[in-house]
């Protein structure tokens, strides 16, 4: 039993270590998916909650994992897993049947899986921490229980102010794909031999005022009409690590409805004057010529000019071609209105610049805290002299984005991007990245923003990656061995109390 309660005691604290570790480094990404969990639970009017309660519970986690791992206070520490497990094992179990929130974020960014994965892993925890606390009394410790109190108490400052720092800057491990030297538009490829995702398309027909579900095999005959069709994801497939990366203009909703191509009538004239009416996927040959077009539902003017029709060749490969341009020899896929007021996704040419860009991140505009938006103003201007690319990526729409820039007078480009990718790029609102063709090469939270002076005397890859790197290992190590040192100092000092008699204790020296 000692070795089986031992055995249990270094896991459940070696997990609740890393689980707590993980979490508290990155206090923001942890309480989003908080919020997430209080949003399923329709509590969204208490998602303030969800940053304070992100920091004490992966504090506590780190405090409880100390506990057992070390055994200090681990009688406290047995039953703070046990509560934690009583309480999350059903909650992961509701997230496993509901399925609200895809992934529960136990471990943060650094290990990703599934909700039932959790929950499995919850009641092996569980099973764990219940005879724990049955064996509380029997795990023993030297230490004296006062000296124990002043070691947890050293290990819950030290962790909260881990997270406050990792706040405040950024979190010293980057586990996420737009790390520090990762290339964003290699994150977006899919191999060519990676899983494909499996869906099941299934077919609404209706007849005699009754209405049945086909499968795509199995098809019902003319006499039954076709009313919808529900496509069920079974399996995703692979998912690259970078899936939403897009920098789109702004959408203005103007009051003229968009114009739907495909109920544009095309008309043709041939050399003998007579005349033919087609639609964009029927273009006539090169013996025709376009003539006009006719559309009595658009509400505004056509430009034929910006009207694109893909076909694809013997090959296979897409061929766009306009209105005018005969289709010899392709066969038609599909039409689109390049509409300039529409969404137009710069990401593509933004990665493959050879330049340097600056991208600064604005999850909402209207929620930004503006105190350092002169410094973001300066690195713009900096950019702009000097031949680089400075971007704003926001998710606000263009009436937001016009109202702050009223407001403030910004002189750089807004692009819209999904919220979710804001929050995974840099945990700050506002925040900043550096790339250059695809590759990440430097990011700051708003409240330690780079000197324009020193960008001016250094602005290489590896400088930078450098300096990030080293500093985070640094303060990796500065944590773990400040927790050692902590108790080597405490130890000695009990020492020299008890061999000069200023304290007894049973146990004698520690």
């Amino acid at each position: 039993m000692v070795i089986i309660r031992n055995l249990f005691r270094w896991i459940v604290g070696a997990t609740f270590l890393f689980s707590g570790f993980v979490k508290v480094i990155d206090p923001l990404g942890y309480g989003y998916k908080i919020a997430d969990y209080l949003e399923a639970m329709n509590l969204s009017a208490i998602d303030g909650a969800a940053l304070p309660l992100a920091i004490a519970l992966s504090v506590l986690e780190l405090v409880i994992g100390f506990s057992l791992f070390f055994n200090q206070l681990p009688k406290l520490g047995a039953l703070g897993a046990l509560l934690m497990m009583v309480f999350f094992t059903p909650l992961t179990l509701w997230l496993a049947i509901a399925n609200p929130v895809s992934d529960c974020g136990c471990f943060g960014d650094a290990l990703v899986i599934t909700n039932w994965q959790t929950f499995f892993k919850n009641l092996v925890l569980l099973a764990m921490a219940i005879l724990l606390f049955w064996q509380r009394k029997k795990m023993k410790t030297t230490y004296h229980t006062g000296i124990q109190w002043v070691i947890m108490f050293i290990v819950g400052f030290a962790s909260l102010g881990l997270g406050l720092y990792c706040l405040k800057t950024l979190p010293i491990i980057d586990f996420r794909p737009y790390h520090i030297g990762a290339n964003i538009a290699e994150g977006m490829v899919v191999p060519e031999d990676a899983p494909k995702p499996v869906v099941e398309s299934l077919f609404v027909y209706e007849k005699d005022g009754k209405q049945k579900e086909f499968s795509v095999d199995n098809l019902p005959d003319s006499t039954w009409k076709f009313v919808d069709a529900k496509h069920n994801i079974i399996d995703p497939g692979y998912v690259p690590p970078i899936h939403d990366f897009t920098m789109s203009k702004p959408f203005v909703n103007d009051a003229a409805a968009p114009i739907d191509v495909y109920g544009i009538e095309l008309v043709y004239e041939n050399g003998d004057g007579e005349q033919m009416f087609a639609d964009v996927s029927s273009v006539p040959d090169a013996s025709w010529k376009y003539k006009r077009y006719m559309c009595e539902e658009c509400e505004s003017e056509v430009d034929v000019s910006k009207i694109r029709i893909i076909y694809n060749d013997a090959e296979g490969n897409p061929v766009v071609l306009g209105v005018d341009e005969a289709p010899e020899g392709l066969e038609f896929a599909d039409a689109e209105y390049l509409d300039e007021s529409g969404p137009s996704d710069i990401a593509p040419m933004v990665l493959a610049d050879e330049r340097y860009s600056f991208l600064m991140i604005a999850l909402r505009l209207e929620d930004m805290d503006t105190e350092h938006l002169a410094e973001f103003d300066s690195i713009a201007a900096f950019a702009a002299s000097n031949n680089m690319g400075f971007y704003c990526m926001t998710s606000s729409n263009a009436e937001a984005i016009t109202n702050f820039v009223e407001e403030h007078e910004s002189k750089f480009d807004f692009y819209n991007t999904d919220p979710i990718t804001l929050k995974t790029i840099v945990r700050s609102n506002p925040g900043l990245l550096l790339i250059r063709k695809g590759t990440v090469l430097g990011k700051w939270h708003d409240g330690n923003l780079p000197k324009v002076e020193n960008l001016k005397n250094d602005l290489t890859a590896n400088s930078m990656t450098a300096q990030h790197n080293q500093r985070d290992r640094l303060l990796y190590i500065v944590w773990i061995l400040g927790a050692l040192l902590a108790m080597a100092v405490i130890r000695v000092i009990y020492n020299w109390l008890v061999k000069n008699r200023y304290i007894n204790d049973k146990n004698d020296l520690i």
